[in-house]
């Protein structure tokens, strides 16, 4: 794989679009996220709060498996250490609900930006491997401190509350605060991959050796990118204390990392957008495969992913985009790619 291919690859993922088309879907998206929580149910908001919050740590896993072909497993660590951090920094030092997230985002991209330099050697088994020591590890620890974290037994965080003069429940005001945080990660992430940085990032997934010939420090760039992917995973384990007001250590087992993994294969590696479709698949598919038996939810996932791969192998919103790219090829009457 050469650079020509990267920079083919990225235009694939963000098929081109009139000024006028880009305000006119991103006013009706506006006025979807805005309007949801004024006209469904409060349980309906309290799922997409869910929904955001995995959006944001998936976001962060497709960084740095879709984007720099790094394979983890250990994402449900940055996930729950994201969690704890938030919530130990309001239970011992009464840190605001929403200054908690930031230390959240700090402690895991220092943890994350570590890890990176052992992972930076490693490739393929070797580095699932290595973060499948992480992912194991995470709940034992949790357990251990549990004058600390509270063990076994878990912690409560407390819900944010909405102030008197907005007249919105609580469950919609949790809504708003993930929905601008997700907006202001979402808008990160698509200016960190643009231009150059995304290039560099396609061209030391698809092949390092070539990368590094073309002046790319390949080493630098799997270090940022481990970091910043765990600060997202730990940003998304922070919001989502705000969701459901409970933290416990076998919330963040290895079965995690799988449903992450798992959810943004679905939802298109390497895509930004796909990280929304892997939002929606970790909320609503365990729920619907519960439904049909505990003993068949492993068959639920499986049954997905075969199906995408078969039918979608880029992803819903990976294989969309090439669609899209496809056709506008074929109308303006050049050559394919």
């Amino acid at each position: 794989m050469n650079t020509q291919q990267a920079v083919i690859e990225s235009r694939i993922e963000t098929p081109a679009l009139s000024t006028g088309k880009r305000w006119a879907i991103g006013v009706i998206i506006a006025v979807v996220l805005i309007g949801a929580p004024l006209v469904l149910p409060g349980y309906f908001t309290f799922q997409f709060s869910g929904v955001l919050a995995y959006a944001v740590a998936a976001l962060g896993l497709n960084l740095i498996t879709g984007y720099a072909g790094q394979i983890s497993l250990g994402h449900n660590a940055f996930f729950a250490l994201g969690a704890y951090s938030a919530a130990l920094s309001m239970a011992f030092f009464n840190v605001h609900y929403l200054t908690s997230i930031a230390v959240a985002a700090v402690v895991s991209f220092v943890v994350g930006y570590l890890a990176g330099f052992p992972a930076q050697r490693l490739r393929g088994l070797y580095l699932t491997l290595l973060t499948l020591a992480i992912a194991v590890s995470v709940a034992p620890v949790i357990k251990h401190y549990k004058d600390i974290t509270g063990g076994m037994a878990g912690m409560f965080v407390e819900r944010p509350s909405p102030p008197e003069w907005m007249g919105i429940s609580r469950d919609a005001y949790i809504y708003y605060i993930m929905l601008m945080f997700a907006v202001a990660c979402f808008w990160f992430v698509r200016n960190f991959v643009a231009g150059s940085m995304g290039r560099a990032l396609t061209a030391v997934r698809l092949s390092p050796l070539a990368a590094s010939s073309m002046g790319v420090d390949v080493a630098s760039y799997k270090v940022l990118i481990f970091g910043v992917g765990s600060m997202l995973g730990g940003i998304g384990g922070a919001l989502f204390n705000f969701s459901i007001g409970f933290l416990a250590p076998d919330s963040y087992s290895l079965m995690l990392s799988v449903s992450f993994l798992a959810a943004i294969v679905v939802g298109g590696l390497g895509t930004i957008w796909g990280a929304l479709v892997a939002g929606l698949f970790l909320q609503f598919v365990p729920t619907l495969a519960s439904d049909l038996g505990q003993a068949l939810a492993g068959a639920v996932y499986g049954g997905i992913l075969i199906l995408c791969m078969f039918f979608m192998p880029k992803g819903i919103v990976g294989s969309l985009m090439k669609l899209l790219h496809d056709r506008r090829v074929k109308a303006s009457g050049r050559p394919r790619g």
